[in-house]
């Protein structure tokens, strides 16, 4: 390489006049350069106390440049370039073929320095020395170095870790220590080698300083590396490990050997520290941002990676010591900061503990489980009772009949409010979880929880508010709110503390239950009533806004002093506004059900008012021709229909005179299958039977029911008809009309013509406004009716009631159906 040489494929150093001098300069008599691109590219490099200019080509390999760089007789490198490395001389960065062309764009100064070779071999030996100065300083260097891959493969392979771990068991304090984990900290980051050494007293070690020390320099890599571990488990090795090579060169694929320790072999030495956990929960109160977001990774790796063996222990025991509340403070204190990944984490392990205590059986082999029961039955404070059966006659089961005389039947679990004795079956819909809230509202008031039970016990039986009943049924409304049972544990956008203090919520809600039942008067088959208010209050106190916005205070007094009648109103407009709950199948089948219920209260009051009779008003023959099906339609007479025991009736036909009478009355035969009338000039008085009706229609000739006039649309209440309004055609064919008949309003146009319609064999016809609205009334009452399951309670009824005023008219009956 020649000094007066420039070029882009070769490496050119302007050297100073004298190697040796103390301070270094660029030579001012330096060949000029090929172009302005290239002058961007002039580099620094240094060693020891010479510098030199250099003009070094990027796509050059850097072992080319360190070895023509130790060949320049200005820098006066007398060792081999194997022995050197090229680093940033502003950042100390290892300059590699990956970097060196982006450090020669920007115009770094290089700096000429031993190699990671020579570096591992002189760190090992000095963590290997008794004097702490040398100890402290190789320390401090050894946390940047350990990030290079080159420096740490030749520490790794000296025997570096081992070392390492020498100097973390042999301090207690101090910046060394400090330095030491730290250094510790990121080998076990950045590599999956190289500390698989260590073992279970290196862990004690690790988490007794943990307990033991303030420092947040040495607390922060304690924190990270038992994180390491906890997350080290066989069951997080990548599938395919490192590939390794055996003594015959064949290579095989073999997890990496770091993964060998995980949640047991950590929390073993946890149990040994009966501080710890107390310990790293304080810590997430801490005033460091890092030991904080640390200690917090660490609760949420433990709660990720716990056993099954340990589960309940190890999450009971961080519930006991307030976690939750003080991960409910940091989403207080810190929105949107490096902590909210962290926050939701754990707000996701919360969700995913309850979802899997939801699907934990509860066993009457389950010791826990056992305990807790027993527990709600002695708080209760009251006894179990035997009643004799009332019927002793039992029935075997090949059909014989046995007397088993002073038969006897136990109440004990029922008195608490369970359906049936078998108390861990009745939490066959919330499992663990249900019980343990039920415990817990237990255990925060005994006296309260046995005054409730024996209020309960000394009001009759269907007046009785079923306790433990009512306790699951809370529960299992706030694992819906949440959407605990659906096991998704998509991790949420938002902070819900609510959720982290879950079994306060249920307490609230639990007496927020009581208070109902007790403020409507609800009986025994008010239960699912009550629940659906329940759930209204959950979702409006917890609600669609965000949770954080609301506090303790703001619940509390949601649920301990919301009156019932402001809730109930809120409820009903719920299902008024609610757009949603049309969509889901459940509501759609209920839709479609109440439909046929209402189609069919309605098809029976219109066939009523036909079986009741009504009068009609004749139409004259000059308005015979007139509208057909839909009022689209010519009729025209045609040969008589009409069976009459008069041979003076006059018929309907092409050509026939007219009814001599403007009144007609009809009336539907008791068998539905003859229309029975009557013509007369006045409206009088009809017995009722058919005696007075001598004439009669056959309505299986009747192929067809059309109607004409404003009632169509469902229009007038009681306005006289007049001209060819509202006029009924029963039709044989499209041009052969058995008989017309124009109703006096609408009401009665919409009530003969569907009430006719819904007599012939496909039925299900509804032709009039005023039928289809009254039927989708019905059918959306009945919806609300079902959904809010109504019965009337509380509903005060006034001292006077102010008379309405009387009908216009009393051509109406009401048929009681």
């Amino acid at each position: 390489m020649s000094a007066s040489q420039a070029g882009p494929s070769r490496t050119t150093l302007h050297t100073p006049a004298s190697p040796t001098a103390q301070q270094s300069y660029i030579d001012p008599a330096a060949a000029p350069l090929a172009s302005p691109q290239l002058a961007n590219r002039i580099n620094l490099v240094t060693y020891k106390q010479s510098t030199i200019k250099a003009l070094i080509d990027p796509s050059l390999p850097v072992q080319d440049v360190i070895r023509q760089l130790c060949a320049n007789a200005h820098l006066g490198v007398q060792e081999p370039p194997a022995l050197f490395a090229l680093r940033d001389d502003d950042n100390d960065e290892l300059i590699d073929d990956a970097n060196m062309a982006k450090k020669i764009e920007a115009g770094a100064n290089f700096k000429l320095c031993s190699s990671p070779t020579i570096e591992a071999a002189d760190m090992v030996d000095k963590l290997g020395s008794r004097d702490e100065r040398v100890l402290k300083m190789a320390t401090y260097t050894l946390q940047r170095l350990i990030r290079e891959a080159p420096f740490t493969n030749e520490f790794v392979a000296r025997g570096g870790v081992r070392e390492l771990l020498n100097v973390i068991r042999n301090h207690s304090s101090g910046n060394t220590l400090a330095y030491a984990l730290t250094s510790c900290q990121n080998l076990m980051e950045g590599f999956e080698y190289g500390w698989d050494i260590i073992d279970a007293d290196i862990v004690a070690k690790v988490v007794n300083l943990l307990v033991s020390q303030e420092r947040i320099n040495v607390c922060r890599p304690a924190t990270a590396i038992l994180k390491k571990l906890v997350v080290s488990g066989p069951q997080d090795s990548p599938k395919m490990g490192r590939v390794l090579t055996d003594g015959s060169g064949a290579a095989s694929a073999a997890p990496p050997p770091v993964y060998r320790y995980g949640f047991d072999f950590v929390y073993a030495e946890f149990q040994r520290e009966p501080l710890f956990l107390q310990t790293l929960t304080n810590r997430i109160g801490s005033s460091d941002t890092t030991l904080k977001l640390y200690s917090l990774s660490l609760i949420n790796s433990l709660l990720r990676n716990v056993s099954d063996e340990l589960f309940e222990s190890f999450t009971s025991e961080l519930e006991k010591l307030n976690a939750s509340k003080a991960v409910a403070w940091l989403m207080d204190s810190h929105r949107g900061d490096e902590l909210a990944s962290s926050i939701l984490d754990y707000q996701t392990n919360v969700i995913r503990t309850a979802h899997r205590r939801m699907r934990t059986a509860v066993t009457p082999t389950d010791k826990r489980h056992v305990h807790a029961l027993s527990y709600i039955w002695l708080q209760a404070k009251i006894s179990d009772v035997v009643v004799p059966n009332k019927n002793p006659a039992q029935t075997t089961l090949n059909g014989a009949s046995r007397t088993a005389g002073g038969a006897t039947t136990r109440y004990k679990w029922r008195r608490i409010g369970f359906a049936s004795e078998s108390a861990a079956k009745e939490f066959g819909r919330t499992g663990w979880l249900g019980l343990l809230c039920l415990e817990s509202f237990v255990r925060s008031d005994p006296d309260l929880y046995a005054k409730i039970i024996l209020e309960q016990i000394n009001r009759p039986e269907e007046r009785r508010c079923m306790f433990a009943r009512a306790s699951i049924e809370v529960t299992s409304i706030l694992a819906d709110h949440w959407d605990i049972e659906s096991g998704s544990f998509t991790a949420s956008t938002s902070y819900l503390p609510f959720l982290l203090s879950l079994t306060k919520v249920h307490n609230l809600a639990l007496r927020f239950f009581l208070r109902m039942w007790n403020e409507s008067g609800a009986a025994a088959s008010d239960f699912s009533r009550v629940s659906a208010l329940v759930r209204s209050q959950v979702h409006d106190a917890l609600g669609k806004q965000d949770e954080v916005s609301r506090t303790w205070i703001d619940l509390e007094d949601a649920f301990l002093h919301s009156e019932y009648r402001t809730v109930r109103d809120r409820q009903i407009k719920e299902l008024e506004v609610d757009e949603d709950y049309n969509s889901k199948a459940s509501i759609r089948n209920l839709r479609g059900r109440i439909y046929r219920e209402s189609y069919e209260f309605v098809r029976q009051q219109r066939i009523q008012c036909l079986l009741e009779g009504a009068w009609f008003r004749n139409v004259v023959a000059s308005s015979a021709v007139g509208a057909g099906a839909m009022g689209a339609k010519q009729r025209r007479g045609s040969t008589s229909t009409v069976e009459t025991t008069n041979t003076a009736m006059p018929t309907i036909s092409n050509g026939a005179t007219a009814p001599t009478k403007p009144w007609r009355f009809y009336r539907l035969a008791p068998n539905k299958k003859f229309l029975y009338f009557c013509d007369s000039s006045d409206r009088v008085p009809i017995r009722g039977g058919l005696d007075d009706l001598p004439d009669r229609i056959d309505l299986s000739l009747v192929t067809e029911i059309s109607h004409h006039g404003g009632a169509a649309t469902g229009g007038g209440s009681g306005g006289a008809a007049t001209g060819r309004e509202l006029v009924i055609s029963l039709l044989q064919s499209p041009d052969v009309c058995v008989a017309e008949m124009q109703a006096l309003n609408a009401s009665q146009l919409s009530e003969w013509t569907d009430g006719l319609n819904m007599l012939r064999d496909e039925g299900g016809v509804v032709s009039t406004r005023e039928t289809a609205d009254l039927i989708n009334m019905l059918t959306e009452i009945g919806i609300k009716v079902k959904m809010l399951d109504l019965t009337g309670e509380q509903i005060e009824l006034p001292a006077t009631v102010q008379a309405p005023p009387l009908p216009s008219t009393t051509e109406f009956f009401f048929a009681e159906l």
